[in-house]
């Protein structure tokens, strides 16, 4: 009678049901799980939390927000149908782990000096990534890191070109998009010439910039096709051919959205650009995307059965090398903070502009719209006058408050080997960076000469970085080498606050009379502040 009221109640008799037992698996399963899955989201959240700084103000790589949520849908869609596992070899593996391990520390206390540094956001991200497919193979061996390598990957689409090649493709394609766009309205009957990367209308000159070149279309077309590719399980063949396709689809797109803004130019006129330019971008990526799909699954066919996987749990994972990773990570983070908050009160030097308003036809520049969304600055104006020698001068001064990583990125975003190609000028030479002695403050210039036909600009920029102590400390650099980085974080340095000046001098015949100029001026036009001391509470 005992034995079965023990057998009725589900008690500690053999007699307890194949559901119960998976029932108790897999609660013991999902807490096995838990620690890892803590670890690895506080890793990814990291990663997110540095490449969402590019994601918000490049829009280009506005499109990341969405990578993320595909590699998650991937990695479940791949759980559902995942393979049997195999016990891993833990000897290489390991040392793949610490190494990527112990690199978090040194990798997360420069980007937090230098945001814009995109070497740094390649390494977080592959450091990221490997410490995940290791944790995979730990997990269920050869099998299955082949499995769910590609949903890790993804993430790589979302990281920041080097910026040497990414110029250099956004050159290419504003060159090759200006072409097709001057072919494309004058086949419509449209008068157009191309100027550079202008195009002449009768109603004015519209600039093919950076971000009508397509670049924005072709990187997110290259990160949708990757994906597809991989949603659908395709050949190496088929997915190298459902790129192409991507590539093309993303210049077509952009070709019409460019001509449809020619088009509009022509009839309502200049202005109306700006009412149509962000509608018809949104029109063209979205059209992408959906066209995309489409060849997809002409090429792939339909989206192949899952399979539910049956008897394929986990092997596990070295608790040790989850938990110590964990622990590190809290200690980057924590040990990180300590280090910069130690050295945020810094005495600086400040200094502005004076603006030469008794000069010879002085007239304030209109900043557009598109141009303040884009900069997102603090405070800024631009100016031109010409000179009692007869040049004509055209300044503009930005300036970013400190307290976010976002300045240093958008300080460094528009710069004149960027923004003078896009306008239709031809780069000339490049001096390097000269350093002119104002007032006891040594503002380092980047000396750059371009040319429109017959005129010539000579182009001096400056950015200029907060946190120097004394007139004695060296300039910040322009574009700062490792050396210069890794001095930001010795000295305990970020979310500095940032300004930029740009001076456009014409109506001299070589760039030394134009530096001449210049060093003449500057004093005039530079006001030197007096050292104050940073307020932590104000960050």
């Amino acid at each position: 009678m005992l034995a079965k009221v023990k057998s009725a109640a589900g008690g500690e008799g053999g007699n307890v049901s194949p559901a119960s037992r998976s029932k108790k698996w897999h609660l013991g399963g999902l807490a096995r799980l838990s620690a890892p899955f803590a670890v690895f989201g506080a890793l990814w959240y990291l990663l997110i939390l540095h490449l969402s700084q590019f994601w918000t103000v490049e829009p280009e790589y506005s499109f990341g927000w969405l990578v993320p949520i595909l590699c998650a849908y991937l990695f479940l869609i791949r759980w559902r149908n995942r393979p049997r596992t195999e016990i891993p070899n833990l000897r290489v593996t390991r040392w793949i782990f610490w190494i990527a391990g112990f690199g978090l520390l040194p990798t997360w206390v420069i980007a937090q000096s230098n945001s814009d540094w995109r070497l740094i956001c390649w390494l977080l991200a592959v450091e990221t990534v490997a410490l995940s497919l290791c944790a995979i193979y730990f997990t269920g061996g050869t099998p299955w890191l082949r499995h769910f390598a590609f949903s890790v990957c993804l993430i790589l689409t979302a990281v920041p070109w080097p910026d040497a090649f990414e110029e250099t493709v956004v050159h290419g394609l504003t060159r090759l998009s200006t072409a097709v766009t001057v072919a494309a309205l004058n086949l419509l009957r449209i008068h157009a010439v191309q100027h550079g990367n202008l195009v002449e209308l009768r109603s004015g000159l519209v600039g093919i910039d950076e971000a009508c070149s397509g670049i924005r279309s072709l990187q997110a077309a290259l990160m949708m096709s990757l994906f597809m590719g991989e949603l659908y399980s395709t050949s190496t063949s088929r997915r190298g051919l459902l790129i192409l396709w991507s590539i093309v689809i993303a210049f077509v797109c952009n070709a019409v959205r460019t001509v449809s803004l020619g088009a509009v130019a022509a009839k309502e006129g200049i202005q109306s650009i700006a009412n149509w330019h962000d509608p018809l971008g949104y029109v063209a990526l979205t059209t992408c995307f959906l066209l995309i799909l489409g060849v997809a699954r002409l090429i792939s066919g339909p989206l192949p059965a899952v399979t539910p996987a049956a008897g394929k749990e986990p092997v596990g994972s070295p608790s040790r090398l989850i938990f110590g990773l964990g622990g590190w990570i809290l200690f980057t983070v924590i040990g990180t903070e300590i280090w910069y908050q130690g050295h945020e009160m810094t005495e600086t030097l400040h200094w502005s502009v004076t603006w030469p308003v008794h000069k010879r036809g002085f007239a304030d520049i209109p900043i557009s719209k598109f141009e303040a969304e884009s900069l997102l600055f603090n405070e800024g104006r631009g100016a031109e006058w010409t000179d009692a020698d007869g040049s004509h001068w055209v300044t503009y001064f930005f300036k970013w408050t400190k307290g976010t990583k976002l300045s240093q990125i958008l300080a460094r975003r528009h710069r004149p080997e960027i923004c003078f190609p896009a306008a239709g000028y031809k780069p000339c030479e490049d001096h390097g960076i000269i350093t002119i002695q104002v007032k006891d403050v040594s503002i380092p210039f980047h000396a750059l000469d371009f040319e429109d036909g017959t005129n010539k600009e000579f182009v001096f920029f400056c950015v200029w970085e907060e946190g120097m102590k004394n007139s004695e400390s060296p300039p910040v650099e322009y574009k700062p080498s490792w050396l210069a980085r890794l001095r930001s974080v010795l000295l305990g340095q970020r979310n500095l606050g940032q300004q930029t000046l740009e001076i456009v001098i014409a109506g001299y015949d070589s760039p030394e009379k134009a530096e001449t100029a210049l060093r003449r001026e500057i004093v005039t036009l530079i006001k030197k502040t007096d050292s104050v001391v940073a307020d932590v509470a104000n960050r």
